[in-house]
């Protein structure tokens, strides 16, 4: 979905879209909770790019064929109804300042039916910048 930069962000923050999630969409680096944001957002837009882009390799999602991987994003985002999201709790790993967790609650439809879920993330810290590495359903 294309989204005016005026318009209110998809990420629930109650700001506009070009002064919170596509400064990061445009190359900001973000803190583990507000790349979480970013990635919601991208999902919302489609923002495929960004998604693959903020994704640590070493994740279970990553994929090497990068075309294939744009079209099941794609697909994704034009199929999905991105509701809401809630950022629950995040933190930087004590024992490891490249490691943070953040878990959200992300409300989506398909079909008009709900199929939100809440999930805590994993990120890593990749030559500084944090990436998403994987989730489990909380």
């Amino acid at each position: 979905m294309k989204l005016s930069a005026n318009a209110p962000c998809p990420c629930g923050s109650e700001r506009k879209l070009k002064k919170c999630c596509a400064l990061f969409h445009r190359g900001r680096p973000a803190p583990p909770h507000l790349l979480m944001r970013a990635r919601y957002t991208a999902y919302a837009t489609g923002n495929v790019d960004f998604l693959i882009r903020t994704t640590h390799p070493a994740g279970p999602q990553w994929q090497e064929d990068r075309t294939a991987w744009a079209s099941e994003l794609k697909a994704y985002c034009a199929s999905t109804t991105f509701v809401g999201l809630t950022v629950l709790e995040h933190n930087v790993d004590p024992g490891d300042d490249n490691r943070a967790h953040v878990t959200f609650r992300a409300e989506l439809e398909q079909d008009s039916r709900p199929v939100g879920f809440t999930e805590r993330s994993l990120f890593l810290r990749d030559d500084g910048r944090w990436r998403y590495h994987s989730g489990e359903m909380a």
